[in-house]
């Protein structure tokens, strides 16, 4: 394994973030774009794993949404990659700065393609809530705090 850094993302990684997207909708067969809005496409904070010289293997990004629920999206990493801790390291880094701002709760979005994801959020503590129907992304909460 060659060296890494988690770091904010920054306007050249956009492309790289893109292109991790493309391949792993590739390796499950997802035909959704469902990330697509939330690569540079809104406000937010976006995180990046950059490896070795200067290539984006992984990403996270978290963005506020309404009455203190913020949203993880774009939260890819590459199969060479995974099992490492990166992962966790992203949706921490999500956590940490969603609380510092005030959110209640996050809530992530998966395609159903993508279960893996979805066992690994459970792992890290977020609740599944039922999808509206069978062809829906899977949706995780996680409550922060609990509001006034």
């Amino acid at each position: 394994m060659t060296t890494y850094l988690v770091r904010p993302a920054r306007p050249g990684d956009l492309a790289g973030v893109r292109n991790l997207w493309r391949a792993i909708r590739r390796e499950y067969r997802v035909a959704s774009s469902w990330s697509r809005d939330g690569i540079g496409g809104e406000a937010g904070e976006l995180w990046v794993v950059e490896a070795g010289r200067g290539e984006i293997v992984g990403s996270c990004g978290l963005r506020e949404g309404e009455d203190g629920l913020w949203e993880v999206h774009s939260l890819n990493l590459a199969p060479e990659w995974r099992g490492f801790g990166l992962g966790r390291v992203l949706i921490e880094q999500a956590i940490h700065d969603a609380q510092e701002q005030g959110a209640l709760a996050l809530a992530v979005s998966v395609p159903r393609e993508l279960g893996d994801a979805g066992s690994f959020l459970l792992r890290l503590g977020f609740v599944e809530d039922p999808a509206p129907g069978p062809d829906e992304p899977s949706h995780f909460l996680l409550v922060l705090a609990q509001s006034h």
